[in-house]
C-alpha cells in the first residue's frame, strides 16, 4: 500500500516549472542587472565626453577662458546628471595657431548584485584651436 503512493509522489510534476524557475531567476536578474551597469557606466562615459566637447566649444570662442571657468562648466554639467565632479587641467600650447587641451578624469564605482564592485576610471579629452577667427 505504501509502494503505490510512493510511486505516485515520484510521477508528480506539479511543482517542478517553480523549482526551476527558481535555479534560473537569480542568474538571470543578475544578468539582467549587469547589463543595466554596463548601460549605466556608458551613458555616464558618453556624459563626460559631451561635457569636455562643450567645453571645448567655450575655449575654441574665447581665448580668455580659464581652467576654473571650464572645470565649472564641465563639473555643473555632471552635477546635474548625478555624477561626480571630475578632476579638469586645461592648457594652452602656443604656436601659428593656439591648441588648448581639455581632459577630465573622475573614478566611480557600481555595484551589481552577487558580483565584486567594479570600480571605474572615466576621462575624456579634447584638443580645440583657441580664440574666434578674426
Amino acid at each position: 500500500m505504501r509502494a503505490p503512493s510512493s510511486f505516485r509522489l515520484a510521477q508528480d510534476e506539479a511543482g517542478s516549472a517553480s523549482v526551476e524557475f527558481a535555479l534560473v531567476s537569480i542568474p538571470l536578474i543578475t544578468l539582467i542587472l549587469g547589463i543595466g551597469s554596463i548601460a549605466l557606466m556608458l551613458y555616464t562615459n558618453a556624459a563626460l565626453h559631451w561635457a569636455v566637447e562643450n567645453s571645448a566649444r567655450t575655449a575654441a570662442m574665447n581665448s580668455n577662458a580659464t581652467q576654473a571657468q571650464l572645470q565649472t562648466q564641465i563639473n555643473n554639467y555632471l552635477h546635474s546628471l548625478g555624477i561626480p565632479n571630475a578632476a579638469v587641467t586645461y592648457s594652452v600650447a602656443a604656436g601659428v595657431v593656439p591648441v588648448a587641451h581639455i581632459t577630465a578624469t573622475f573614478s566611480r564605482t557600481f555595484t551589481i548584485p552577487m558580483v565584486q564592485p567594479i570600480q571605474v576610471n572615466f576621462s575624456a579629452d579634447t584638443y580645440t584651436p583657441q580664440g574666434a577667427a578674426p
